[in-house]
């Protein structure tokens, strides 16, 4: 398909499909880089801001029929999308091939271009007029008229057209519905460094692989600033300890210098930023040489923001499962990586963590046994008995994503092991990491089910926190911790008005229960903490939230 209408008289709709693959998040409240690449590929070609028509999935969904009519008047609609990864999401949800394939009938004959990730999964989508490719900016641009692609090997020019891209789509984040609060998506290189693959793991089928240079990341980093952005993420990247990294004896190994540079720049360009956070890291690329690594570690606890989290892809502690998936780091390697983020990343900064590790587990991999659910578990009581903190567990059953064979997961044994893990060791492995007391600054409600509303700060993946009450969804608030869940917590307020409260947030108050809430609530206005403790006959203990207690009226 070729377009004889020059690119300034076209006309465009631009889908966020979003993107979830394990080198990057961009379901809201994350925008992906790749989205941005598109947009400002668009606009390098000489086609208006006022002439793309941008919308996210869900705000499709919301308002199907506008953005439809606008789809119907345009030259092409382009999708992006690719999530590759088994999540659940609160901020949105990925597109489907299903709502692909009906939104290619639905605005026919005008073409839907596909791109993203979800091109490299070889799956056949009716409806879909052509494919963009995985790095959809740099095919759109010859599509619509522009400079061809470059070769696969081609990296400088890649790295040049993405630089440009990069700092021209930075103002789309401005037309994002969570702008200002987006957390904007940073990549440093693209595909994994390894010369083996996991074989289960989508970031082996990309094909095109380059590395940013750092002066291109400091420059998009200040178009994002120059629009409004405070909230940022390098966390495109299979692993960002080898950012840069130095070949010595067929290995890579970290480099501080240029991960001191890329820190320092990105500091330097976005000195009122509000969030600076990371997210994949390979422990075997970290106790390689753990000097070097512990080097890497303290200077992104320089520079970064509390509550920082390196995903490690441990995928199961079972020697048989890694060694039969290609699986290079093992179990040892883990926790040692463990132990030496805890001793430098463990340090509290406004009351959490710097910087700790997270652990990721699939199932029903290829080699998978009924012993190895308790090998796993038993690698996490170790690591419990060892006083060490993990941010998050997460145990998920892998994707079947181009052509892998999952093996059968007998479901009743696999909840009982979900079931096992939280109890013993999410729900007090969360009392270790967020005490209760602990604040929680600027959490952004974004759902209210009920009688409970429940936020997250902004930032990689941050502690679900539920309200008692129902609060406006968009509102911004302190809340300090009163109580722990799997994998939530329970907080209130900060300042906490009690005069203002209702019945249920009252009641939440660790040993209130509802009888005296109820009495607590027909006695205000509460004067002083000596009256609160007359209303309660004294039969609460209130030092956990007294210093969070304000009795304005």
């Amino acid at each position: 398909m070729a377009w004889t209408r020059k690119p300034e008289k076209l006309k465009i709709v631009l889908l966020d499909g979003y993107l979830d693959e394990p080198s990057c998040l961009g379901v809201p409240p994350y925008i992906s880089p790749h989205v941005r690449y598109a947009y400002g590929a668009l606009l390098d070609l000489g086609i208006p801001a006022s002439s793309i028509t941008f919308a996210t999935i869900d705000q499709w969904r919301q308002r199907r029929a506008h953005y439809l009519d606008a789809a119907k008047g345009a030259d092409a609609v382009v999708v992006i999308a690719g999530a590759t990864v088994p999540s659940r999401y609160l901020g949105g949800r990925p597109i489907s091939s299903r709502e692909i394939s009906e939104l290619g009938s639905a605005i026919a004959p005008v073409p839907l271009i596909l791109g993203g990730p979800i091109t490299l999964c070889g799956e056949k989508i009716p409806g879909v007029s052509m494919t963009c490719g995985e790095i959809a900016a740099v095919s759109l641009q010859e599509i619509f008229g522009g400079p061809r692609v470059p070769d696969l090997n081609a990296g400088t020019e890649w790295t040049e057209r993405i630089a440009r891209f990069a700092v021209l789509g930075a103002e789309l984040t401005t037309r994002h519905p969570s702008f200002p609060y987006v957390v904007c998506e940073l990549e440093t290189y693209r595909g994994c460094p390894r010369r083996e693959n996991c074989s289960f793991c989508s970031e082996g089928k990309k094909q095109v692989r380059y590395q940013r240079r750092v002066e291109d990341i400091i420059a998009e980093v200040k178009a994002l600033v120059g629009f409004g952005n405070r909230y940022f993420r390098l966390g495109c990247q299979s692993d960002l300890f080898l950012y840069g990294a130095a070949a010595r004896d067929g290995q890579l190994y970290p480099q501080p210098a240029v991960l001191r540079d890329l820190y320092q720049g990105i500091r330097q360009a976005a000195p009122n930023l509000a969030v600076l956070h990371m997210d994949n890291a390979n422990p075997a690329s970290i106790m390689r040489d753990p000097e070097l690594a512990a080097e890497v570690i303290d200077i992104i606890c320089r520079y970064n923001t509390p509550g920082d989290v390196a995903a490690f892809g441990l995928e199961s502690a079972d020697p048989a499962v890694l060694a039969a998936n290609r699986v290079k780091t093992t179990p040892e390697e883990t926790l040692a990586a463990v132990r030496l983020m805890n001793e430098i990343g463990g340090r509290r900064e406004a009351g959490i963590p710097k910087l700790l590790p997270g652990l990721n587990f699939l199932h029903g991999l290829q080699g998978e046994r009924p012993e190895t659910l308790e090998i796993n578990f038993r690698y996490l009581q170790n690591l419990m008995d060892q006083g060490l903190m993990v941010r998050r567990i997460n145990i998920r059953q892998v994707l079947p994503v181009g052509g892998y064979k999952p093996v059968r997961i007998d479901a009743r044994r696999f909840q009982a092991y979900k079931d096992k893990v939280n109890e013993e060791i999410n729900k007090p492995m969360l009392r270790r990491v967020f005490p209760n007391g602990t604040i929680l600054r600027n959490v952004h409600i974004e759902e209210v089910k009920g009688q409970v509303s429940f936020g997250r700060q902004l930032g990689s993946y941050p502690i679900l926190v539920g309200i008692p009450g129902e609060i406006t969804v968009g509102t911004i608030l302190d809340v300090g911790i009163i109580e722990h869940g799997y994998r939530s917590v329970t907080g209130l307020p900060v300042p906490f008005y009690i005069n203002r409260a209702s019945v249920a947030q009252l009641e939440a108050i660790p040993g209130m229960g509802r009888k005296r809430a109820t009495r607590v609530f027909l006695a205000q206005p509460i004067r002083d903490a000596h009256h609160l403790e007359q209303v309660v006959d004294g039969q609460v203990d209130l030092t956990p939230v007294l210093q969070w207690l304000d009795f304005s009226v």
